[in-house]
């Protein structure tokens, strides 16, 4: 979405292209996503700082290291995330203990972060977290989980991660392996 089209904090959310859960237990997530709900196989990329400057309530955090596994079911991603060590009680605060996966919040591109920051200011709001992943993302977390009970990730892809999507998007839509379903627990 272009800059000069957010008029509203309604209009973030015109391109959701994520659905993003949390988890203390990234390979018995990997494992649901993949056996129950039949995704292709999960990218997981295990204590990573992801490579880049994370600010976490107006403060760059010192150490923010996270698991992460990505998916994709078509267009649409889906990232699981376990938190690991730093600031990243964001993301701790939403796990329930033991489920493989707990939802925590909503992707959606926009082609300037910053026009949706002007935008989230105009508001009387600003983000809970923000960051650059060099080549890959500018994000910032909107907080809306006392009006809608998630967060808002605001994403400008770059180049890296654009590519990344289109290959998750790619493998997603490859014929399944042959999976019998898991039986209840």
């Amino acid at each position: 979405m272009s800059a000069s089209e957010l008029r509203s904090l309604s209009d973030l959310l015109r391109e959701v292209i994520q659905l993003a859960y949390v988890t203390d237990d990234i390979a018995a997530g990997v494992e649901w996503l993949q056996d129950t709900l039949g995704t292709s196989p999960c990218h997981v990329m295990y204590a990573s700082s992801l490579g880049g400057t994370v600010v976490v309530d107006g403060e760059v955090a010192d150490e923010w290291v996270i698991d992460v596994a990505l998916v994709n079911a078509g267009p649409t991603n889906i990232e699981l995330i376990r938190p690991v060590s730093g600031a990243v009680a964001m993301y701790r605060d939403g796990i329930r203990p033991g489920a493989p996966a707990t939802f925590h919040h909503l992707g959606v591109r926009v082609d300037d972060l910053d026009a949706a920051t002007a935008l989230i200011e105009a508001h009387g709001r600003s983000w809970e977290q923000h960051g650059t992943m060099q080549g890959a993302i500018r994000f910032g977390y909107l907080d809306m989980t006392a009006e809608l009970g998630h967060r808002i990730e605001v994403m400008e892809l770059l180049p890296g991660m654009r590519q990344m999507l289109d290959l998750l998007e790619e493998e997603s839509d490859r014929p399944a392996r042959a999976r019998p379903p898991s039986a209840p627990s």
